[in-house]
Formats: structure tokens, sequence, C-alpha cells
């Protein structure tokens, strides 16, 4: 009786879902041209009011009329940075974490070592702790190669820009 059971219940399982599947689609109907969801956005166009396709010229000026003098344009000064103004350094980079605790205690622990500036910037997700500011690019890489000879290998060179 129980396998008799489970079989009439899987072919109405069957059966059920393969009307379910098909009842809205049969073969050569509409549905298999066009998709019944899409179909009344195609009849309703917002854009297709009558004499849409008409142009109205009045009061546009020709192409020439736009033309402007080199008087009626507005001067804007050039910037110039000054001479003692610095817009590019370089520092070597030591440390960086994702914690601003472990990045202080290295700063803390490290800060006998240098005479140099130590400076912990923040750039997401990243506290990265920095020794020493350069203007050149031959002195970044002088003070990254103390720095190696330091004992620390994987420190590395970094532009700064301001």
């Amino acid at each position: 009786m129980k396998n008799i059971f489970k079989v009439i219940l899987a072919v109405t399982v069957t059966c059920g879902t393969f009307y379910s599947c098909n009842r809205y689609r049969s073969p050569g109907s509409p549905a298999d041209i066009e998709d019944r969801r899409t179909s009344r956005e195609t009849r309703y166009n917002l854009m297709g009011f009558p004499g849409d396709d008409s142009v109205i010229t009045a009061d546009v000026p020709a192409a020439d009329d736009t033309i402007r003098e080199e008087s009626d344009l507005i001067p804007f000064p050039e910037y110039e940075p000054e001479d003692d103004e610095i817009t590019e350094a370089f520092s070597v980079q030591l440390f960086a974490s994702k914690s601003s605790e472990e990045a202080e205690n290295f700063k803390a622990d490290v800060a006998a070592l240098f005479d140099e500036l130590l400076i912990i910037d923040y750039r997401a997700p990243y506290y990265k702790v920095r020794v020493g500011e350069t203007t050149t690019l031959a002195e970044g890489e002088a003070l990254l190669e103390r720095v190696k000879q330091m004992g620390f290998t994987n420190a590395w060179l970094v532009r700064i820009r301001y």
C-alpha cells in the first residue's frame, strides 16, 4: 500500500510540474513569439506623442553667431607654485597595519633608532609608519639604503604629494 501511494504521489508531482510549466505556452502561441511581460511596454511609448518628429528652429543662432571674440573670454589666472613650496617628497615606509594600536607600538619601539621624523599616516584601511622626508629622489634612495642596513629589509620608498 505504501509503494502504490509513493508511485501515485510521484506521478502527480511530475504531471503537476509539467502542467504548471507549460500551461501558458503551447506550440505556435504568441507567447513563443513575444514575451507577455514586456508586450505592454512596446505598445506604450512615453516619447511617442504626435508631432515629436518636428524640430523647432526659431530663435536658434547659427553656428557662426556663437563664436566669441577673444575679448569676450574670461581670463583665468595661471597657478604657479612658489619656489619654497614642496609639491613632492619622498619617505621610507617601515610598517603597515590595519590596527592603529599596532602602528603606535611599532613607532614607539623604533623611535630610538632614528634621528629623522617618524610619521603615522592613515590611508584607508592601513596605518603606515614612515620615517624621514626628503625633497629629492636621490636623498630618498640614500635614506632607504641606510634604513635597510639597520635591519628593516622590507622597507620601501614612497612618494608623497602635497
